[in-house]
């Protein structure tokens, strides 16, 4: 019996599964170079031509370009020269380096920090009474200092012969990096813990990582096409994406070409429902690739969405008919607020449930992290127990400090930071359930504000208006971690690619998006995040100081905080006991964000798909389904990088655009 038994282990070693290949040394630089060229693609495509905005989501188009680059790339090389071609493992590498490094590049983070770091002083006059109000509070070592040529030349580019002052940004870069390495430390922790619990027992559909695993399955370096090539529903959702867009490109050289702009940015509509709701309650913005994400995830989720937002718009138009409003006088909520305030308090109550369900794998890590349980014992995921806690504790108290130098009073900025943490644990998990790519962490200002601001200082004014998702890098990193730990599950070194990744694609995307502004000046390219935005949100917050009635603490207000959370715990309970509940309640949380508006048709058109295929064609029609969502997304992204590339040959200063929300 022993000689059948090594015969059978060598032939599975011989057929072994494109995992076990391992990933050769050279596929790490090319991973490096690739997200080098992949920020570099995104911002000056956000900033020049304006083609795409590259950066709008946690899994942006910055991630997905040049990945689907790769993955078409090394089919062919798998078909023709196998020899070179990636593994499977190889392009899960790729693919989550460029996403942990690929989150800061254009309108998610880069292009809106740059524009603030020099606002204040920049357009600071007599009629904004900035310098009156603000600028003794302002935490002036996370700007630029108001050195010759710095201000001037990046707003306005630079003079020929001049030099970029980079020394001028050496110390805002840093602080910015600092705090996007504890924001990444956290969310490395908070995956190390819960990981497990989300993946083996909750069982998260993790729909992101799951596209990943499958388009890259199969790739063995063996002559062929990889699996997902040879499926005929691949290639009808390819084409359905794809094709409306590349008909629509042939316009731009023959403008009488007809158009049918199925996809197209040009088509999104506001449908005006009532004066009593806003304009921008349903809008017509169809998405190819956020169908095939949104398509693997299941449908509790997907009705939990749309229907808690009917609900929603059902009660503002209610409240809106007959002026309903909360508060003491003076400073009344009318119906949209008390929807906001709502939804604060039900993000606290989901992740006061989760941890809640997850108690008992809570119970064993602790207890592993007193006994120092490490390798595959462990109950953590990347790190061991203790080395987990220990990052978590370390960024969370590094956080900390950074908040309170920001202005924040000690007391405030510990409530930032927890409440923020409690936020970025809801849109980490949440996205791995969803697969809704829109998905961000809220920050703390609602919540903070039911304190009442009158006893803030007014360093902490000026701090709360500050620290937000435009100053403050780093925070979409935590939501792609998981997915990372999901597609690099059981391989060592992943913490490694996640900290390099972070600071690799944030170096390269803060020195290139600046010198991209000094020569060709900021206000001239984005005109929005380097004028309006900074201008509006320095004026709140003076206007904040020189409000002598702010408001004081409201109980009613409250109660209708801490009345959302008792909602999303209900509805966790309803769902966890009761089979037939419909609802998940992550859309208690995500109602009043603004994509969520845009996407909602969206959102109800999968679910509807989705309803309709399982309750006719079982499991079985849906599985033979899944790759025509791989092919809506892989068209629709080569479709848009075939236009990015169109314009920068032959537009690149009078772009097209085709991409944003």
């Amino acid at each position: 019996m022993a000689q059948p038994s090594e015969t059978l282990r060598r032939n599975a070693a011989a057929i072994a599964p494109p995992e076990s290949l391992g990933v050769r040394k050279q596929v790490w630089l090319v991973a490096g170079i690739t997200l080098i060229l992949a920020c570099v693609m995104a911002t000056y495509v956000e900033m020049k031509p304006r083609t795409v905005r590259m950066g709008m989501a946690t899994l942006p188009m910055a991630v997905l370009f040049p990945f689907v680059f790769w993955l078409l790339s090394n089919s062919l090389l798998k078909r023709f020269c196998p020899g070179v071609s990636l593994s499977s493992g190889e392009l899960r590498l790729l693919f989550c380096t460029l996403w942990v490094g690929g989150v800061f590049p254009g309108t998610n983070w880069a292009t809106a920090w740059a524009g603030r770091v020099g606002a204040a002083r920049y357009f600071a006059s007599a009629e904004n009474r900035w310098q009156e109000l603000i600028f003794d509070n302002l935490p002036w070592w996370m700007f630029l200092a108001d050195s010759p040529g710095v201000l001037r030349g990046f707003y306005e580019g630079l003079e020929y012969g001049e030099a970029v002052p980079w020394a001028a940004w050496v110390a805002p870069s840093f602080w910015a990096m600092s705090a996007a390495l504890a924001i990444a430390g956290i969310g490395l922790g908070l995956t190390a813990i819960f990981q497990k619990q989300w993946a083996q027992h909750e069982r998260l559909a993790f729909p992101l990582a799951e596209v990943a695993l499958e388009l890259t399955a199969g790739f063995d370096r063996r002559r062929g096409w990889p699996p997902f090539m040879r499926t005929w529903a691949f290639w009808v959702g390819f084409f359905i994406a794809a094709l409306p867009e590349l008909w629509d490109m042939v316009s731009w050289f023959v403008p009488d070409f007809p158009r049918n702009e199925l996809w197209a940015i040009h088509q999104r509509r506001l449908i005006d429902i009532s004066r009593h709701l806003p304009p921008n309650t349903l809008q017509v913005r169809l998405l190819p690739n956020l169908m095939g994400f949104t398509f693997l995830c299941n449908l509790d989720i997907l009705f939990g969405i749309w229907s808690v937002y009917a609900i929603a718009m059902t009660a503002l138009y209610g409240m809106n008919r007959t002026g309903f409003s909360i508060g003491l006088a003076g400073q009344t909520a009318d119906g949209a607020e008390i929807l906001n305030i709502f939804t604060s308090g039900a993000m606290v109550g989901l992740v006061v449930w989760a941890v809640w369900v997850a108690r008992g794998h809570l119970k064993r890590v602790f207890q592993q992290v007193r006994a120092s349980v490490s390798g595959e014992e462990a109950e953590t995921a990347i790190l061991s127990p203790r080395m987990a806690l220990a990052i978590l504790i370390g960024s969370l108290l590094y956080l900390f400090f950074w908040v309170m130098h920001a202005g924040y009073e000690p007391h405030l900025a510990l409530l930032w930071v927890g409440l923020f943490a409690m936020g970025l644990f809801a849109a980490m998990k949440f996205l791995a359930a969803s697969g809704f790519p829109y998905i961000y962490p809220p920050f703390p200002a609602n919540s903070l504000n039911l304190l009442g601001t009158r006893g803030f200082s007014e360093s902490s004014l000026v701090g709360q208006g500050l620290v937000n998702n435009h100053l403050l890098a780093g925070w979409r990193v935590p939501q792609a971690i998981p997915h990372v730990a999901r597609l690099r599950e059981g391989v060592r070194n992943t913490s490694g690619l996640i900290w390099g990744g972070v600071i690799l694609g944030m170096l390269v995307t803060i020195i290139y998006a600046v010198w991209l502004c000094y020569q060709f000046g900021g206000i001239h390219m984005d005109e929005w995040l380097m004028r309006r935005a900074p201008r509006s949100t320095l004026n709140r917050i003076a206007g904040e100081v020189a409000n002598t009635q702010r408001p004081v603490f409201d109980l009613t207000k409250a109660t209708t905080w801490i009345l959302g959370g008792a909602v999303a715990v209900l509805f966790g309970l309803l769902q966890a006991r009761l089979p037939w509940w419909p609802a998940h309640p992550l859309g208690l949380m995500l109602f009043t964000l603004y994509p969520i508006r845009v996407y909602m048709l969206n959102i109800f058109l999968v679910w509807l798909a989705k309803f309709i295929v399982l309750r006719f064609g079982g499991i079985q029609l849906y599985r033979r389904l899944k790759p025509a969502c791989y092919g809506l997304i892989v068209g629709f992204i080569l479709s848009l990088a075939v236009g990015a590339l169109i314009d920068f040959i032959w537009f690149p200063d009078q772009g097209h655009l085709i991409h944003s929300w």
